[in-house]
């Protein structure tokens, strides 16, 4: 809220009483003094010039306190103005006074000119005052509008009008009475025409009622004490009398009010500024504060949005690679069992690298987070123990790993297949990044981080060169790495980052150049909602390097060179199994694969067809069905038609990728990832 300018501040009661009281003080010191009022006094001439000097210093002051407000009612300008006219007069008076500044005579001027700016003084500054009361109320004029600049250069003007009248009149400020210098006609009433303009200027502003604003009320004190004391001095008849001591100590006092008032005014406005200030710092703060957290809030919010389009993308290429995989797999199973031992040292190559492809293509489905982890309770320290073990002989002996655990750390629900890689890919950045060796430091606590509430810290810092921002700014975008040539997918963070958003947490990393790196995955106490484990789903795991073999949900691993993967099967030769799936070139391997195994194979395109196979009196004894499938049905509901009408029925889904697979594995449909073999088939079934 603005504060008020001094003219437009309300007056409050106790002022009011104040100037009353002080304004009849002032009329009882004239009505005592009255009696004895032409007494003579010792003639001290310098008095006038110390009385002028202090009036100008008070006056030219409150001049300038009044104009330094940078917003100024008309009413306001006008004032002002007249302490501007009141201390040009003050200094003129000052140097035409007679023994004022020099003995002999004054310093400027004709002996006479002193009358003249008396009366003009004292009638000048109480017009100014009217025409201030008269302007009240009227518009407010713009800040550089000459309406507030009129009255200072009327002051100028008047006051250098009224000097030069001074020295071209002979008009005598004394007349000799006898032995006596006495007041002239001129100044006596000349006076008292400046003592009427000033009674008037006290009724104008009652009429007006701006007795209500602080600074009319003390103008009616100071014109109060111009109207008693110029009539007083002037009724005393003349010089050096104890009226004309005494209405000059008056003089002063009504001077100083205003002034007084005014730097009361500016006072309260400073400390109103502090205030002011103060609460714009805390504001500022604030708003600062508040622009961080949007500016952190947006940038998580972008990488999050970037991460989740490059998840869709790498679905959708995990999905079309799987395919490729599988067709790649099966048409290997073929040859193999074509070409038999001679072919195996071959053959063994040719998995080894599909074996990575699907690890990487897996890689891909957790970019944006969007994979469902197999959570299971995690004893924390444990853990985090073991992998460190597990880890150092990759380190080597230079890049030795301290272990700071917090006791007492809580069991906490993630992957542990996706947390090791996750360790893999932290640690060996780090020891990446300290080519001449250093302490790889793995630590985990517990910490309460304000609405995120209790939330655990595993942390892992390096002491190496550290990253620049630009190149912290992209540390999560995938295929990004600032390592040599074929040391580096730059899937390793990507993959940390999918991994922390999948169970529920994020990744904040602090790094500086020359000073080393700190990686925190930040993860909330309790299972994440939705991270329930999965039952029956298969998935393609492995290290961020591949390599890994594919395990199961039972943990049993899978291994596509089994001797004999019928010897264990539920299913013999000659079932009938109907194949679904819309890519021609997996569905023809499937179905070769399928069928050197014994089995009686019939294919679909898609599940309108295969409804179709069944309407016309198919009866399979095993559904195998691709999940993402055309014409408006996947996988997920033929297995839901065909088991309504066939209960037994045996279901297996198989998917390149899919969103649905965790649904389908929680219905109790066993779901394959592609690429699979015979055994993979055979051992879900069992």
């Amino acid at each position: 809220m603005a504060y008020p300018e001094v003219v437009e501040e309300l007056a409050s009661p106790s002022q009011l009483r104040l100037a009353i009281g002080l304004s009849v003080l002032l009329l009882a010191v004239i009505a005592i003094i009255f009696p004895d009022a032409a007494t003579p006094l010792v003639q001290l001439p310098h008095v006038s010039g110390m009385y002028g000097s202090a009036i100008a210093m008070i006056d030219l002051a409150t001049f300038w306190l009044l104009i330094s407000s940078s917003h100024q009612p008309r009413s306001h300008a006008v004032i002002a103005a007249a302490y501007l006219f009141g201390g040009l007069m003050a200094v003129l008076h000052v140097l035409t006074f007679p023994g004022a500044v020099f003995i002999q005579g004054p310093v400027i001027g004709s002996p006479h000119a002193v009358s003249w700016l008396f009366v003009a003084w004292r009638a000048g500054f109480a017009f100014f005052i009217i025409w201030a009361v008269l302007v009240e109320g009227r518009g407010q004029p713009s800040r550089s509008g000459r309406s507030s600049r009129l009255p200072a250069v009327v002051a100028v003007i008047a006051a250098a009008a009224v000097y030069t009248a001074s020295q071209l009149s002979d008009a005598a400020a004394l007349a000799t009475d006898g032995h006596q210098q006495r007041f002239s006609n001129f100044s006596v009433y000349g006076a008292y025409l400046a003592a009427v303009l000033a009674v008037l200027a006290i009724g104008l502003i009652w009429l007006r009622e701006l007795h209500r604003r602080s600074i009319f009320v003390w103008l009616m004190f100071v014109m109060t004490a111009e109207a008693a004391g110029v009539w007083l001095s002037t009724y005393s008849g003349g010089r050096y009398t104890l009226a004309w001591y005494t209405t000059r100590v008056e003089g002063l006092v009504a001077s100083a009010v205003v002034l007084l008032l005014l730097a009361q005014h500016f006072r309260r406005l400073q400390r109103h500024l502090g205030d002011t200030v103060a609460v714009l710092k805390a504001r500022t703060d604030d708003l600062q504060a508040e622009i961080h957290r949007r500016e952190s809030a947006e940038a998580k919010l972008a990488q999050a949005k970037k991460m989740e389009a490059v998840g869709q993308l790498g679905a959708g290429l995990s999905h079309d690679l799987n395919n490729i995989l599988q067709v790649i797999t099966g048409r290997l199973s073929i040859l193999h069992r074509r070409a038999g031992a001679l072919a195996d040292a071959d053959v063994e190559v040719i998995r080894r690298n599909v074996r990575k492809a699907e690890a990487m293509t897996r890689q891909l489905t957790l970019l944006s987070g969007r994979r469902r982890m197999n959570a299971q309770p995690l004893n924390l320290a444990a853990a985090l123990a073991d992998i460190a073990d597990s880890l150092r002989p990759l380190l080597d002996g230079r890049y030795p790993v301290t272990l700071d655990l917090a006791p007492q750390l809580p069991d906490l629900a993630l992957d542990p297949l996706e947390l090791e890689i996750a360790l893999t890919n932290l640690m060996t950045n780090a020891r990446d990044a300290m080519p001449e060796g250093g302490e790889i430091r793995l630590s985990a606590c517990v910490e309460t981080l304000g609405e995120a509430g209790r939330v655990v810290l595993i942390v892992v810092t390096d002491g190496g060169a550290g990253m620049r921002p630009e190149v912290l700014d992209r540390i999560f975008d995938p295929f990004f790495t600032t390592k040599e040539p074929g040391k580096g997918t730059g899937l390793g963070l990507a993959q940390v980052y999918g991994f922390a958003k999948a169970s529920g947490g994020h990744v904040e990393v602090t790094s500086r150049p020359g000073q080393g790196t700190t990686v925190t995955m930040v993860f909330p106490l309790g299972r994440p909602e939705g991270q329930a484990r999965p039952a029956g789903l298969f998935s393609a795991a492995g290290p961020a390097n591949g390599g890994a073999p594919a395990m199961g949900v039972q943990g049993a691993e899978l291994r596509s060179d089994d001797p004999d993967p019928l010897a264990a099967s539920p299913i013999r030769s000659g079932e009938v199994i109907l194949l679904v799936d819309d890519n021609d070139d997996v569905r023809e391997a499937s179905q070769q694969l399928l069928a050197a195994g014994g089995f009686a194979v019939r294919t679909a395109r898609h599940a309108p067809e295969a409804l179709s196979l069944i309407a016309a009196g198919l009866r399979p004894d095993v559904l195998i069905s691709d999940i993402v499938m055309p014409g408006g049905m996947n996988g997920v509901e033929l297995a839901r038609r065909i088991k309504d009408s066939h209960p037994d029925v045996r279901v297996v889904l198989v998917t390149g990728f899919s969103d649905v697979a965790q649904s389908a594995s929680e219905e109790g449909y066993p779901v394959v990832r592609k690429p699979y073999d015979l055994a993979s088939l055979l051992s879900v079934l069992a």
